[in-house]
């Protein structure tokens, strides 16, 4: 038997929180803890009334029941909360606020939550960690509408599958982690937006594949998606500096995802854009030498036909040779049109610019949109709008798989 097991923080049956034990292959705990951020101070309400529990060392002290807002912050000797009138409980390692009554919700950071807020602290860590521990059927409800947008009817099944493909993620990631087992709210992860940008039809998705995930060889499987391929998904191995893995070897999309904005696109740096946006990239790295990073004498690409990406950017200045391999060149070039945004894939053709002899810019004339592996989200939108069903459009992007139901 294998057996799967994520530690969880908290763990009940109150508010829709289960346990369930399906037969003979996993054992699963449906709560999970996704990582809101960190902070110094912060404000936590609710929409009806909550429970606050504080903890010093894991043992439980004070119990506080309120509908008013709560005020956290990060004290020298622990966590300190306060209401209007004033400290309620001071040296806290962390606290929990909980729902009083089914079908309340919590309040942080202007999101809305299902579940509970915890906040801890970590170590010497001066700051407070927020988490929203919830039922991992609700979590899905906040995960759909950042990462596939308002849908309609005529492409559910993408819904369905980006329901499933969303699920198996969040449990393959939370089961191989080793220590403070969490999942981000971001796309470092899956982006997570909470209850208030709920939408019908895709919780509908969600409930209608309650349980459903992937797996190969009986494991959940490392479900990777992206928004858009641009005509063809990608070998896990030639993206990322990993092995390879059997049910994630690339397919081909053809026009599926043509349909999306961002399927072309183009970027336009200019020398003080490339050299500050490079710059920062190494120094980060801690690359760069005593003398900084110099100017830009030679820009080199190697592209792989087999995939049509690059997977190699050489840059030589007048103080040092940079390399940067596959996917992190969309880190290092980023964007030319804005200041935090990273190139929208390696999937490119290049124009080096120049006069007198010296370079002046550079121009880039891409397709797709992410790092190209597992599901194209577009093309399983466009494929659904085809008439494909939540199985086939999961077995386009995920090869030798099996869709089980395991709660």
């Amino acid at each position: 038997m294998i057996s799967i097991i994520l530690v969880l923080f908290l763990c009940g049956t109150s508010f829709g929180f289960s346990k369930r034990k399906p037969p003979e292959k996993f054992e699963f705990d449906r709560q999970i803890r996704v990582w809101l951020g960190e902070t110094d101070s912060a404000s936590v309400n609710t929409s009806g009334e909550m429970i606050i529990e504080c903890y010093r060392n894991g043992d439980r002290g004070e119990i506080y029941y309120t509908s008013s807002a709560i005020e956290i912050s990060a004290g020298e000797r622990g966590i300190t909360v306060m209401d209007n009138n004033g400290i309620l409980a001071l040296d806290l390692t962390s606290v929990v606020f909980k729902p009083r009554f089914p079908n309340v919700f919590l309040d942080y950071d202007e999101k809305r939550y299902r579940g509970f807020i915890e906040c801890d602290r970590s170590g010497d860590d001066p700051h407070v960690r927020v988490f929203n521990l919830i039922d991992i059927e609700s979590y899905l409800k906040g995960v759909l509408p950042g990462e596939l947008g308002e849908r309609t009817e005529d492409e559910y099944e993408a819904a369905k599958a980006q329901a499933i493909a969303a699920r198996t993620y969040a449990i393959w990631k939370l089961s191989s982690q080793e220590n403070d087992r969490h999942i981000k709210n971001s796309i470092d992860d899956q982006l997570y937006l909470g209850a208030n940008a709920e939408l019908p039809l895709l919780n509908k998705a969600v409930e209608e594949t309650e349980g459903m995930i992937l797996t190969y060889d009986r494991l959940p499987i490392a479900a990777y998606y992206h928004a858009v391929c641009g005509g063809s998904t990608t070998p896990i191995e030639k993206v990322w500096q990993s092995d390879g893995l059997p049910y994630l070897t690339g397919a081909v999309d053809g026009d599926y995802c043509q349909w999306a904005k961002t399927f072309f696109w183009n970027e336009e740096f200019d020398m003080e854009r490339l050299k500050t946006n490079l710059s920062n990239y190494f120094g980060g790295k801690g690359k760069l030498p005593r003398k900084g990073f110099g100017k830009i004498t030679s820009i080199k690409f190697k592209k792989d036909h087999s995939i049509g990406r690059m997977v190699e950017m050489q840059i030589k200045t007048t103080t040092g040779e940079f390399e940067v391999e596959s996917d992190q060149i969309r880190w290092a070039l980023k964007k030319a049109s804005s200041n935090n945004g990273i190139l929208p894939s390696t999937r490119f053709n290049f124009r080096i610019k120049k006069a007198g002899g010296s370079i002046t810019g550079l121009e880039l004339v891409g397709a797709g949109n992410g790092h190209g592996i597992g599901m194209c989200q577009c093309g399983a939108i466009g494929r659904a709008r085809d008439g494909a069903s939540y199985a086939e459009i999961l077995n386009t992007y995920y090869h030798d798989i099996t869709i089980e139901k395991i709660y």
